[in-house]
């Protein structure tokens, strides 16, 4: 039978006669001393061996919060740890670890294995919602309530904003517990959809005409060549902003005409290979023409550093009202490019290929084919209708299927 508060707080601080030890369930138990003192013990099994924990004292640990200890027990146990390594590692850190804590340990420990570009989202994220967060209050400390409080004032500015720092808070603080520095919080509980909603997936495909326009007015307005240019290679490739920006004269082989992204810059961490069309040479020539740096898209105010996505977002704002066509993004380039392809008769691997994802299924695992012919002739059908609609060719309506 089950241990309960009535019964300890007949038995604390009295004189006892009674079992000296009591069982509650799922080995945690109570020893007892004549003297009437409660002290709280895990038993477990390791190595084929009886074995027991010492977790601490009644009144001063709770019947309820002694229970909470021992999911993180059982769990220690399954991964083969002593249950009295862990509890003596947890407790070390215990009084110590606050939410900023356990942000700086995990990018400490983890920055070296991943992406620059993700270091970076995590440190944004970090420095900008959580390290100051709560103060210098211990992470366990902090209520479920307290948490709900703290992401609906943040879902008043951006519902998506609130859900990606949830999505990111979880990640650090699963790490947390996994390197026992804490044990389990409830706000792991929650899901994006009880404080946010999560980024929406694009649906915007743009017409022929649409992308000649953005063309047009990019050839007319005075931002710089590399935020013009980058813009334009996107159209012209499908690749992502980040793979234009960060490329440098290196990746491109003019001998094979083959633009590598490296893994470093690649989203499915595997190296993209792409055909480089002739409009797209042109653009890459004029580049490295106008600046002299290892970057092919440099920022203009120095050329040791690669183009800011800050600066191309921000001139697609301006070009906007412009251009007087339905709200669009870079990022819908690559959308239209795949489904403008896929209406002219592309297969869908090829344009896959053409946008760098991988493929799905047995074909991820075994084929590692990138149909670089099959691009090439892609690519002059789709600069050939782009180079229509940037003329303003009435004629281009008709390469648009309305089916």
């Amino acid at each position: 039978m089950s241990l309960s508060d009535t019964q300890l707080r007949a038995i604390s601080g009295k004189a006892y006669t009674g079992k000296p030890e009591l069982a509650d369930r799922d080995g945690l138990s109570v020893r007892i001393t004549p003297a009437g003192t409660i002290t709280w013990q895990y038993r477990f099994r390791i190595d084929n061996r009886a074995s027991r924990l010492t977790l601490g004292r009644y009144p001063d640990l709770k019947l309820a919060d002694a229970r909470k200890h021992i999911p993180e027990l059982r769990n220690s146990l399954a991964n083969n740890i002593d249950p009295r390594v862990f509890w003596k590692q947890r407790n070390t850190f215990a009084d110590r670890v606050t939410l900023r804590d356990c942000c700086e340990q995990f990018l400490t420990a983890r920055s070296s294995a991943l992406k620059p570009g993700t270091v970076a989202t995590y440190q944004s994220c970090f420095r900008a919602h959580l390290f100051d967060a709560f103060a210098d209050r211990k992470v366990e400390s902090i209520t479920l309530g307290e948490w709900i409080d703290f992401f609906d004032k943040k879902a008043v500015t951006s519902r998506v904003t609130a859900g990606a720092i949830l999505r990111q808070l979880k990640t650090v603080l699963n790490w947390a517990v996994r390197r026992q520095m804490i044990s389990v919080v409830d706000v792991l509980m929650l899901r994006v959809s009880d404080v946010g909603s999560a980024s929406k997936v694009g649906s915007r495909v743009l017409t022929i005409l649409e992308c000649g326009k953005i063309i047009r007015e990019l050839d007319k307005c005075r931002a710089t060549k590399t935020v013009t240019n980058s813009i334009k290679a996107c159209l012209l490739s499908g690749a992502r902003i980040s793979e234009v920006l960060k490329s440098k004269r290196a990746d491109y082989d003019l001998e094979s005409m083959i633009w590598t992204v490296p893994t470093l810059n690649s989203k499915t961490n595997m190296p993209i290979r792409r055909p480089i069309s002739p409009a797209l040479l042109e653009i890459l020539q004029e580049q490295w023409n106008i600046y002299h740096s290892q970057w092919t898209f440099p920022a203009p105010n120095d050329l040791k550093k690669h183009g800011n996505i800050a600066s191309v977002n921000k001139l697609v704002r301006e070009i906007k009202p412009r251009v007087d066509i339905p709200d669009w993004r870079i990022h819908d380039f690559r959308r239209t490019l795949s489904t403008r392809m896929s209406e002219a008769g592309v297969l869908p691997h090829v344009t896959e290929k053409m946008l760098g994802h991988l493929l799905g299924g047995v074909m991820a695992v075994y084929n590692k084919h990138d149909w670089l012919d099959e691009q090439v002739a892609a690519y002059e059908l789709w600069t050939e209708r782009l180079k229509l609609a940037a003329l303003g060719d009435g004629k281009v309506v008709v390469l648009e299927r309305t089916g």
